[in-house]
């Protein structure tokens, strides 16, 4: 009579190396979510300045207006640059006047200002807009001679737009390289 023979089965002791199929497709996962948020704040160049200075723009422009909406001396002559309520927009740049005058602040007056917390705007950039350059954009106006000069006028607690002393007949578009600005003759601003 023969004897069985056994065979013994190889233990299950030892350590298999590799991934399993979860941790795998945790990683595909994560790096799918590392791509999506990173990938779009890694524009290079151009495209990414002219993004900035589009969403700059509308901020000031958002700031100046908020200004006329809630101080009567704001589109007064030559308030001081933290009430004025104008923004000067040139071929190469924009920015909250200076004294709420017609020129572009110049780089010692935008570093001081910047110093004192007021957001003052940028040069050295290519704009372009639908209405000959360059030009003052005002939130409001100024009470009339026999108004009182201490409370708001309608323009100005509404947010109009004016260029000079004709509030805005049709939407303003402002464009910085390819991303454009645009405002509205009911005083909305909107951008990219």
């Amino acid at each position: 009579m023969s004897q069985p023979s056994f065979h013994i089965l190889p233990s299950c002791d030892h350590k298999h190396s590799g991934f399993t199929l979860i941790e795998l497709v945790l990683v595909l996962v994560l790096i799918g979510i590392l791509g999506a948020v990173v990938a779009p704040r890694l524009m290079v160049g151009n495209q990414f300045k002219e993004r900035l200075q589009a969403d700059k723009l509308v901020g000031l422009l958002r700031q100046a207006q908020l200004r006329a909406m809630n101080d009567p001396q704001a589109v007064t002559e030559n308030p001081d640059i933290s009430r004025c309520a104008k923004v000067v927009i040139t071929k190469l740049g924009f920015s909250m006047a200076a004294e709420c005058k017609t020129q572009l602040l110049d780089s010692d007056t935008i570093r001081q200002q910047e110093q004192q917390g007021y957001f003052v705007g940028a040069r050295d950039i290519n704009i372009t807009a639908n209405h000959t350059l360059p030009f003052i954009l005002q939130f409001g106006q100024e009470a009339a001679e026999d108004e009182d000069k201490e409370f708001l006028t309608e323009a100005s607690l509404l947010g109009r737009p004016f260029i000079g002393t004709e509030q805005l007949p049709t939407t303003l578009n402002i464009t910085i390289g390819d991303k454009a600005v645009y405002i509205e003759p009911e005083g909305y601003i909107h951008g990219p």
